[in-house]
């Protein structure tokens, strides 16, 4: 599923984004270009969540996992946590 999409960030995200430390905002920011073309893979870095809710989809970033959603051309992402407590 080949195409270009549209990355849109929510503000909740850009709040998480914020906290993180610089080096870790770099990866993300370099991360969230792949979503552009790839927010249906490749395994292990992107995985579809089976519990309900925004954020329907995850990517691996080192420690930190970012959840988002695809509707149509846009890949909508609502947080980015440490793994320890994005899904709580």
């Amino acid at each position: 599923m080949a195409g270009q999409f549209i990355v849109k960030l929510t503000p909740s995200f850009q709040r998480d984004l914020e906290d993180l430390p610089r080096r870790e905002q770099e990866r993300v920011l370099v991360a969230l270009k792949r979503l552009e073309t790839e927010p249906f893979g490749p395994p292990p870095h992107v995985k579809k969540l089976k519990d309900k809710g925004s954020g329907r989809w995850r990517l691996r970033v080192g420690f930190y996992r970012v959840r988002y959603d695809v509707a149509g051309q846009d890949v909508v992402v609502y947080r980015v946590r440490h793994r320890k407590d994005i899904y709580r």
